[in-house]
């Protein structure tokens, strides 16, 4: 026997009533007309031969029988969505979207796209840069790069790389091109999240008192275009700043670099859990990662513990 179901327009415009109890606010919401749905609502009745809503003028209320189907195809349409959902995402396998912070997109993740992209031409990434701490069952990404301390319950995760704080500044700070100490904390401070009670932690010896921050950021990336412009010298990780000390945009404010408490993670919830997607990016995020750190330790002064 043919399944036999009634009109799906009927059926939203009768769940959008019962939810917001108003003709016309369903109607703006289904972007119809209100005639629209008071005649998808008749027909409906019609077809079912049981009264849903009870009319008084302009408002309605739902019977009894309108009160229980209207539960009853509020969860049968949810599980239609969500069923609906999972096959689209399927369909959109080759697409893995990444959580990231935007300061690490911008200075360490998409400077290293162009591998990816050369040998990877059939994945693509959608980079979802944001602040905010991602819900994986509400946001929907497949994975993120945090940094912490790798304990997350609920979520699978893999250690990438560590990093290390430092002092950058303008080059024209510093003419002599000679770090200074003393000089790069009288200079105006510029902080993001990073303490600098860390990266003076172990100093010995009398030390100039250290300046409030003159400026605060939300994020790195603004903070190192103030530096940049010789507004004051920015405690920062490596991993951010690297690029633009290669390319002589920033120079080292002090020799001091200290091994930060904290490391970079992926972090992937159960779903994403045995993806190729997932496992191809890990790969290739792993190398990367190596890579740098290979290239920290190997400097004639690499950072210590603090």
């Amino acid at each position: 026997m043919g399944m036999v179901l009634p009109p799906l327009s009927a059926l939203r415009a009768f769940v959008a009533v019962a939810r917001l109890g108003s003709i016309v606010a369903a109607s703006e919401e289904l972007h119809v007309t209100h005639g629209a749905v008071s005649h998808q609502l008749r027909s409906l009745e019609e077809y079912l031969g049981v009264s849903l809503v009870n009319r008084k003028g302009r408002r309605v209320s739902l019977t009894e029988e309108g009160r229980i189907y209207a539960y009853q195809i509020r969860q049968a349409l949810d599980n239609v969505s969500s069923v609906s959902e999972r096959l689209r995402r399927r369909g959109r396998a080759q697409l893995l979207r990444v959580s990231v912070l935007p300061s690490f997109a911008t200075h360490w993740l998409t400077p290293r796209l162009g591998d990816w992209m050369r040998h990877h031409p059939d994945l693509s990434l959608g980079l979802d840069a944001s602040m905010a701490f991602v819900d994986f069952d509400v946001d929907g990404p497949d994975c993120a790069i945090r940094f912490g301390h790798g304990e997350w319950p609920g979520l699978h995760s893999q250690r990438l790389m560590g990093d290390s704080l430092l002092l950058v500044a303008a080059p024209r700070l510093f003419p002599d091109g000679t770090p200074s100490l003393e000089r790069a904390l009288s200079a105006a401070a510029l902080q993001a999240s990073e303490s600098w009670e860390t990266w003076l932690s172990g100093m010995t010896g009398e030390l100039p008192p250290l300046r409030q921050p003159a400026l605060e950021f939300t994020d790195s990336t603004p903070m190192l275009e103030a530096a940049r412009q010789g507004l004051g010298v920015a405690l920062t990780r490596r991993s951010i700043a690297d690029q633009w000390l290669r390319a002589g945009e920033l120079v080292l404010a002090s020799e001091r670099e200290v091994a930060h408490t904290s490391s970079y993670f992926l972090v992937w919830p159960h779903r994403s859990h045995g993806s190729p997607r997932l496992a191809s990016f890990q790969a290739w995020l792993r190398r990367q990662a190596e890579a740098f750190e290979r290239a920290l330790s190997a400097r004639p002064d690499p950072p210590y513990s603090a």
